[in-house]
């Protein structure tokens, strides 16, 4: 692979191999100093938690524009290895729900709170009136506080699989809060994140089927060692997936997410 080539593209920054021991993350120029600096503080926080983390080396100027390095981890993203290897699908997300569950036994207290977080989020999702954000944020200020270790985007593409195992990356949502939120998100990804739009309507059906059966696997296997019931984590879906609403996603993740959300709304209120 040549150097300086950009491996990865998100919605705050690209991602650029600098030699083969270091990638530098090279953010956008409308993300703000404060967010570099909240991301820079928190992986340096997590790298001391014993979590398979990329270690973060400092915060430079990279071609006129601020980036964080970090060690290069010679891995592909999980979702490749479900993508490519189907057959390993089970295994891989009972790795998946038993590193999200060892993170959510951690604490560091000096992350923002889950629920600070939340509650911004959804004043900035524009699918959502004014009446709804007001009803969700009620629904949110009555659900528990925690202080489990929550990394606020834990997702097949945020975990790289390397001769070490897995690794997780991108901590930028990272906070302190109820793990059950944390989980909840997963699964509203699992179940409806990026799919394309002018999907056939058979391919997107048969999509759908896969991703509730993975997102129920994987469920049933974080729940093997830690128990709660199912009415307490659907307590969180409405607020997390209001949440995500204010994000950068594809037309029609947002259309689903904004049907499961009024959904929620419709059938909370007629309680």
């Amino acid at each position: 692979m040549a150097l300086e080539q950009t491996i990865g593209v998100g919605s705050t920054a690209k991602v650029i191999v600098l030699d083969e021991r270091t990638v530098a993350k090279q953010f956008f120029d409308r993300v703000s100093r404060s967010s570099i600096e909240n991301e820079y503080l928190k992986s340096k926080a997590v790298m001391h938690t014993g979590l398979p983390v990329p270690v973060i080396l400092k915060k430079v100027i990279h071609n006129g524009q601020t980036a964080l390095l970090y060690e290069r981890i010679n891995g592909s993203p999980l979702t490749k290895k479900l993508l490519n290897q189907p057959w390993t699908a089970l295994n891989l997300i009972n790795q998946m729900a038993t590193l999200q569950e060892l993170m959510h036994d951690k604490e560091i207290s000096s992350f923002p709170q889950q629920k600070d977080i939340l509650q911004h989020k959804i004043t900035l999702a524009k699918e959502l009136s004014e009446s709804e954000k007001s009803f969700i944020a009620e629904r949110l200020s009555k659900l528990p506080t925690g202080n489990s270790l929550c990394h606020g985007d834990f997702h097949p593409d945020n975990i790289l699989l390397d001769e070490r195992g897995p690794v997780i990356i991108d901590w930028a949502d990272a906070s302190q809060g109820n793990r059950l939120a944390d989980l909840a998100r997963t699964l509203v990804i699992l179940q409806y994140g990026g799919l394309p739009s002018g999907m056939k309507p058979f391919k997107r059906k048969t999509v759908l089927y896969i991703r509730n059966l993975l997102a129920g696997k994987y469920l049933k296997s974080y729940r093997r060692s830690f128990h709660f019931s199912l009415d307490s984590l659907k307590e969180w879906i409405l607020p997390v997936a209001a949440a995500r609403l204010s994000e950068n996603l594809p037309v029609a993740e947002k259309e689903r997410l904004a049907m499961l959300v009024k959904q929620y709304i419709e059938n909370d209120g007629l309680k």
